[in-house]
């Protein structure tokens, strides 16, 4: 799945996303984990497009308070939202019309397994410090005390030629668009043929590039760095 991400912007500066010019802060985070439940850096369109902090977890309507999200935590996990199953996903389904976003990302993490040994790797696209990934989002009152949250999950899709191979397990990659197919997903009325069409879209293999990292990597400041294990060969990676 994709529950490990990270972005680094080194200073202040605009991007564009179909006509809108958006200034995005220096940001810094090397890795983190989903399950963390923090919140994280995304682009979303809320009478206009805007970059915010949002929660990460898209956290169901019928959930009350922080006692019952703490338990349904238990039971499944809203952090990745399966693009096949979208439209019909009790959690995304009331979001995916009106509530679309961008979560920005320079790399993201997963695990190959080889017998019973798991190797982390750091994924990222060539060329590209800042790409996007498709999520949907909502906004989640905790009856208990009137705080308000905006919350959001990350779409998966099926594992392109790399990442079959990285992710070997499950076979999951986050659903990485392209500047166009980003601008459609947060500034565009889809319909359902559309929306899966994009939600699925598998990023183009030969336009990324991967390699092993140490095994404590979310504890290192320097999560992306190369560690190499005897295991592997290049045949056996790529």
């Amino acid at each position: 799945m994709c529950y490990v991400i990270g972005v680094k912007i080194p200073k202040k500066q605009t991007i564009k996303i179909g006509s809108a010019l958006l200034d995005l802060d220096a940001i810094d985070i090397p890795a983190q984990s989903g399950f963390a439940y923090n919140n994280w850096h995304v682009i979303f369109n809320e009478s206009s497009l805007r970059p915010g902090l949002m929660h990460w977890e898209l956290i169901p309507n019928w959930v009350r308070n922080e006692k019952e999200l703490i338990e349904s935590r238990k039971k499944y996990t809203t952090l990745n939202i399966k693009a096949e199953t979208l439209l019909t996903n009790k959690v995304a389904q009331s979001t995916i019309y009106t509530h679309r976003c961008l979560v920005l990302a320079s790399q993201f993490f997963e695990w190959q397994q080889i017998e019973k040994e798991k190797y982390p790797h750091c994924i990222a696209i060539n060329d590209t410090p800042l790409f996007y990934i498709a999520g949907v989002w909502n906004t989640w009152t905790n009856q208990n005390t009137g705080e308000i949250k905006n919350s959001f999950g990350i779409i998966t899709t099926e594992a392109n030629a790399l990442m079959s191979k990285i992710h070997n397990i499950k076979k999951r990659m986050p659903t990485i668009l392209n500047e166009d197919l980003a601008n459609s997903w947060v500034n565009e009325n889809l319909n359902d043929a559309q929306l899966l069409e994009i939600a699925k879209h598998q990023f183009t293999d030969t336009k990324m590039k991967a390699h092993t990292v140490a095994k404590n990597f979310q504890q290192s400041p320097s999560p992306c760095e190369k560690v190499d294990y005897k295991i592997f060969t290049p045949q056996s990676l790529f």
